[in-house]
């Protein structure tokens, strides 16, 4: 049986409780070319975020922080 993101990274919209869609802003290292740039081509393809980290539900529109998000992926 599949996890969900509720599930797995604690997290839900505290505005409509949606665990499906959450988009969070990470740092990300990405390889530069002239045409633009390509984060599968960078050496370290590591990503980051924080609690701090801008998210948003694709669902609502609700913006918040990974903090928010999981203090309402917490709740029962």
């Amino acid at each position: 049986m599949t996890q969900s993101v509720k599930e797995i990274w604690g997290m839900a919209c505290p505005n409509c409780g949606d665990c499906l869609r959450i988009d969070v802003s990470a740092n990300i290292w990405v390889r530069l070319f002239p045409d633009g740039t390509d984060p599968y081509e960078a050496k370290n393809q590591d990503h980051e975020w924080s609690n701090d980290s801008s998210t948003l539900c694709g669902t609502c529109g609700h913006l918040g922080t990974v903090a928010t998000f999981t203090k309402a992926g917490c709740k029962a």
